[in-house]
């Protein structure tokens, strides 16, 4: 794992370290694993029952394989295994599953948090686009699904409208240049990876640009 404390660290990062110390290579993960990896932070799943089963799948005797698992997404059924047993049986003093309504306001609160923090320092178009955002989040209960999914899709939202304003107040040559820095760090789309998962890639290297400008991006945060 990382030498940064462990509160400096998110889920995915918690997880992807811990994934890619089990193989002892690569530095980071596709934008496939990244979905199932997010798939789980929202529905709860504790980050050790997830490095739990990412250990004991990668354990498993190689029936019929050429090789260890090189994916978090060839291991997601080990974490299922493991998941529904922790569920089961919960034993030791593994953290228990947070119920969904209060991991789901806690995470919005957190957000809203960071939002007006951010707003205060910020300069008149970067305000705007907090104000936006904090409207984005105020409108939560109009997306579909579960609590977490919910605020996921608020938070997502309000992301996309601090990064419109942050956009919109830059030079044209700028903003075009940007864009063609983004597609270069993201390279080509490879082979069975989805358009979604593609553009979710190119998003990631966005809201880092734009935390790189000092922008505050929620994804990735809360």
């Amino acid at each position: 794992m990382s030498d940064l404390p462990a509160s400096s660290l998110d889920y995915q990062a918690v997880v992807a370290e811990y994934f890619l110390g089990l193989r002892g290579s690569g530095l980071m993960l596709s934008p496939l694993d990244q979905d199932v990896v997010a798939d789980w932070e929202r529905r709860g799943v504790p980050v050790a029952i997830v490095c739990r089963g990412l250990r004991r799948g990668l354990r498993r005797p190689a029936e019929g394989r050429a090789g260890a698992p090189r994916s978090i997404r060839a291991l997601r059924f080990a974490v299922e295994d493991e998941w529904r047993a922790y569920q089961h049986d919960r034993v030791g003093d593994a953290p228990p599953p947070p119920e969904e309504d209060v991991a789901a306001e806690a995470r919005l609160r957190a957000a809203r948090e960071l939002i007006a923090g951010a707003g205060r320092d910020a300069d008149a178009a970067r305000r705007e686009g907090y104000r936006a955002a904090w409207r984005a989040l105020a409108a939560v209960d109009a997306h579909p699904g579960s609590p977490l999914e919910r605020v996921d899709a608020a938070i997502a939202a309000a992301d996309a409208r601090i990064l419109a304003a942050w956009l919109g107040a830059l030079p044209t040559a700028e903003r075009r240049a940007l864009g063609a820095r983004i597609r270069v760090q993201a390279g080509r789309r490879a082979h069975g990876t989805s358009p979604r998962a593609y553009r979710d890639a190119l998003r990631t290297y966005l809201d880092d640009l734009a935390r790189g400008a000092g922008l505050t991006c929620l994804r990735g945060t809360v």
